[in-house]
């Protein structure tokens, strides 16, 4: 390891880059190509209580907790399903192998364990772990595991910190997916068409806000990111189409705040032969629909 590399490291960094550096050295591959696994930690819960055993279970995700007493210890395993306890016992997984544990693995590394399930007294479910992988040596730690991330500059501009360490913050994502899912359902079976209209725009319009321009070389004109999907949308419909909608990016070169992004995600849609109290009652109908799709309920608790 050069020092080159290493000068503006704190101890931390140097640390681990020197476990990476052993496990080379050992002629194990910190980055294999191919991670196995037969379960997601959820899947795993899921089955054993369902039936009460489950064996040689192999699981992958990363090591976020970890608890070391003595001849035994505990650790979580986080994957996109949610976490599970690993239970490492010395004579079990063999004096070596648990050394190499206690000594060569950080919070963050990306593991793959392999294991029989049980409950322990407490009746949390628990892997013995039995074979021990790493998947992907983490060069920096994780932000402190009590406090979290509290900074909002960092939480927004280093968005995959905030999702590591901010379960509510994952949760947005996955509601948000949830619910465009629900929109675009909502709308396939009402017989409305999805389609894509342009980003690149020689006009700007269907919105009062300013746009980004740019040039195109070739045609040597000007163009602008469109900043809404109104107008496209509409020509549509002058072509023969009743029911139409979009669900994609628009651009507004204007103020950044945290109910406002120059680059957002419209849904606009447009139908024939109808006014606007079907418009609000399609609307009122979508919203019902994206709300018990995300949270499986129409009344929902709002800030608090």
């Amino acid at each position: 390891m050069s020092d080159e590399l290493t000068k503006n490291f704190n101890d931390q960094q140097r640390a681990r880059y020197e476990k990476l550096a052993r496990a080379r050295a050992r002629g194990s591959e910190p980055y294999p190509l191919r991670a196995t696994r037969t379960h997601r930690a959820q899947d795993a819960i899921d089955a054993f209580t369902r039936d009460g055993k489950l064996e040689n279970a192999q699981l992958a995700g990363r090591l976020v907790a970890f608890r070391d007493m003595g001849k035994i210890t505990f650790a979580h395993l986080q994957d996109g399903s949610g976490k599970i306890q690993l239970f490492f016992r010395q004579n079990v997984f063999g004096a070596e192998n648990y050394a190499m544990l206690l000594k060569e693995y950080d919070l963050g590394d990306f593991i793959g364990v392999t294991g029989n399930l049980f409950r322990t007294k407490t009746g949390e479910i628990t892997v013995e772990v039995l074979r021990l992988e790493l998947y992907a040596k983490t060069l920096s730690p994780l932000p402190e595991k009590w406090h979290g991330l509290k900074d909002t500059e960092t939480r927004y501009r280093q968005r995959y910190l905030d999702l590591l360490s901010n379960e509510t913050a994952r949760n947005l994502f996955l509601a948000r997916a949830q619910i465009v899912r629900a929109m675009r359902k909502y709308l396939d079976e009402r017989g409305f068409l999805e389609v894509e209209t342009p980003t690149l725009q020689p006009l700007y319009g269907g919105a009062a806000a300013e746009p980004f321009s740019t040039h195109h070389n070739k045609l040597d004109r000007d163009l602008y990111l469109r900043i809404a999907t109104e107008l496209y949308l509409k020509r549509l419909l002058v072509g023969g189409y009743e029911r139409v909608y979009e669900i994609g990016k628009n651009f507004r070169n204007e103020g950044i705040d945290a109910t406002h992004n120059p680059e957002f995600t419209m849904m606009e849609c447009y139908q024939a032969y109808a006014d606007y109290t079907a418009m609000m009652t399609l609307v009122e109908e979508m919203f019902g629909a994206c709300a018990h799709a995300a949270r499986g309920a129409l009344q929902l608790s709002y800030q608090g």
